[in-house]
């Protein structure tokens, strides 16, 4: 991250579980997460897509830090961030995750998969050093 602030776990969850609906690509989350963008990447004169673009990087590395295969893939996956899932639904990408975790998609949705999943990588961003 940008800064030495530390963001609020809770918020980042929060955000980060908007961001699954439209794909966390710096693109989707210039768009349609802007406050995720401005939490994790704070204003500071650089355009908003470029720090769009860094947001992306920061969720890309919480994801590979704090998850293994398969819930790595799957939340990339989920995320819309796996080769071919841009700009697919949220349902297909859900499918797909699921699948690749052995489940159906109605439990890949409970809190303790998807939701526990996302709240990991929410720590990951918020503890992770600065830098």
């Amino acid at each position: 991250m940008s800064t030495t602030r530390r963001p609020d776990i809770d918020t980042v969850e929060t955000l980060l579980r908007k961001a699954r609906r439209r794909g966390a690509r710096g693109p989707e989350l210039a768009q349609h997460v802007p406050d995720l963008v401005d939490l994790l990447v704070l204003p500071d004169g650089t355009s908003p897509k470029d720090r769009a673009a860094h947001a992306e990087q920061i969720i890309r590395k919480a994801i590979d830090t704090a998850l293994d295969d398969p819930a790595k893939t799957a939340m990339k996956i989920l995320f819309g961030l796996a080769a071919g899932t841009r700009r697919t639904s949220v349902d297909h990408r859900r499918e797909h995750a699921a699948s690749l975790m052995r489940i159906t998609p109605g439990a890949f949705r409970r809190p303790n998969q998807e939701g526990a999943l996302i709240l990991e990588i929410a720590f990951e961003i918020a503890t992770a050093p600065a830098g």
